[in-house]
């Protein structure tokens, strides 16, 4: 016969295998990721000068959910704005970036994310949670190699003093 402290126990059984991707990386509401996704757009089009009519919007929404993934609880609230003065402090990289593998680019075509509003939430998932991002990238079934060529070029083909 179960005791009322089995449930308990249980859940609590259940809690403690439970791994930081689980507890901390479940789904961002949606309102979280549209409010991320406009952060996005609008450093994406200042950057880049390109207008939403050229975007998939719906993979780029999709992406700054499992980037969101990666983000803590505790911090979720405000990561937009976080995200918001990340992406201003390195707008000349983005540029780099863009010019580099955007169309246009000595490397156009080399990186299928250039082309999504999504990969400026992406860079700096690349730069504060990459492991994190690496381990929810993969769980999504994403390709592997677009995001290793967006980690590349952020992190090796863009920093300031390049020359580029």
């Amino acid at each position: 016969m179960a005791t009322q402290d089995e449930p308990t126990r249980s859940t609590a059984a259940q809690h403690s295998a439970a791994t930081p991707w689980t507890v901390e990386g479940g789904e961002a509401s949606p309102h979280l990721v549209g409010q991320v996704y406009a952060v996005c757009e609008e450093s994406y089009g200042a950057v880049t000068a390109t207008s939403c009519e050229r975007w998939d919007t719906e993979l780029s929404r999709k992406l700054v959910g499992v980037a969101l993934r990666t983000v803590r609880l505790a911090q979720r609230a405000e990561y937009p704005q976080a995200l918001e003065t990340y992406l201003r402090e390195n707008r000349e990289r983005l540029q780099r970036l863009w010019r580099r593998y955007g169309p246009g680019g000595m490397f156009a075509q080399e990186l299928v994310l250039i082309g999504l509003p999504a990969c400026c939430v992406l860079c700096e998932r690349i730069g504060t949670a990459l492991l994190w991002l690496h381990g929810v990238w993969g769980r999504e079934g994403h390709e592997e190699t677009a995001r290793e060529r967006l980690h590349d070029a952020w992190l090796y083909d863009t920093p300031e003093g390049d020359g580029r």
